[in-house]
């Protein structure tokens, strides 16, 4: 075989089975990794939603953990829930110089579906293949976090119901809906105990104009997002509304909820109002400019 002068040969690329724990912890078995001195690199990328911290955590790769042929193994690399790792999405190399790609074979990941977080700050990690077939790691560190449940959509609004880790709820309770890119926000009452919570947010609020009620906003208007939040008590930091605790890494196109439209009793005519998840599966209410009815064209005349 010959290579090309002057270029550097493409890095090979090795496979990475995972296993999650519900702990936070992940197992990948490495197949066709360099060697010597393989070692498992995950870098995060300089996007990240939020957090600082290290941005590259390096694994030793030992073994073999098993046999898959005369001339192959496989290395294996663990993931320590106790290794902290910054919010946001971690690509995954092997080599001894971490720059051999990866990309996903089996993943395991039944043991976070519906998981119960010990003490202390949640630590969600989901492995996921990325959109040109590379193997990642989406990681999510929240003290205190606010778990989303059960939503319920009807006509006018939505009820959803949590879970509160890391603090309780206080007195006056409330749940904060906060426009993306301005500074209004919307509160409305909060119910339960402990750790749990619930509360219902109408959609005519939302869809006002910045005038206040009797304001319409609608067609000609850009799409608009609320961002929503729990306030534990009057004087507390606000808690992002999230939904982590299972084994989806991106939920947008999974947990798809009715659109309904905003009633004109609001005084607040064409929007279409629908719960929803951003990339980082934060809760959201979306608004999106009605679109009126595609005009019938008229019978071609006959005869």
């Amino acid at each position: 075989m010959t290579r090309a002068i002057g270029r550097r040969a493409s890095p090979a690329v090795c496979t990475a089975d995972c296993i999650a724990d519900s702990a936070g912890g992940i197992t990948f078995d490495i197949t066709d990794a360099d060697r010597p001195g393989a070692t498992l690199v995950l870098r995060r990328r300089a996007d990240g939603p939020r957090g600082t911290g290290e941005q590259e955590v390096r694994l030793p790769l030992t073994g073999p953990a098993t046999a898959v042929g005369a001339a192959r193994t496989r290395l294996r690399a663990v993931l320590p829930s106790t290794v902290e790792l910054a919010e946001g999405h971690w690509d995954i190399f092997a080599g001894a110089s971490g720059d051999q790609p990866v990309r996903p074979g089996i993943r395991d990941v039944r043991a976070l579906i519906d998981r119960v977080p010990g003490a202390g700050p949640v630590v969600a990690r989901v492995p996921y293949p990325t959109a040109d077939g590379r193997l990642a790691l989406r990681a999510w560190l929240r003290a205190p976090h606010a778990e989303a449940g059960t939503v319920r959509c009807e006509p006018a609004g939505m009820s959803v119901e949590g879970v509160l880790y890391g603090t309780e709820l206080g007195e006056h309770a409330r749940a904060e809906a906060r426009l993306r890119g301005g500074d209004r926000t919307h509160r409305v009452a909060v119910t339960g105990r402990g750790g749990v919570f619930a509360f219902t947010l109408p959609y005519g609020p939302l869809a006002e104009g910045p005038g206040g009620p009797g304001e319409a906003g609608g067609p000609g208007e850009e799409r608009r997002r609320w961002d929503l939040w729990l306030l534990p008590a009057p004087d507390a930091a606000g808690v992002r509304i999230s939904r982590i605790l299972d084994d989806i890494w991106d939920k947008r196109a999974i947990h798809v909820y009715p659109a309904h439209g905003v009633s004109s009793a609001h005084g607040t005519d064409g929007w279409l109002a629908a719960p929803g998840y951003t990339h980082d599966n934060d809760f959201c209410v979306r608004l999106d400019p009605a679109r009126p009815p595609a005009p019938v064209p008229a019978p071609a005349p006959t005869g």
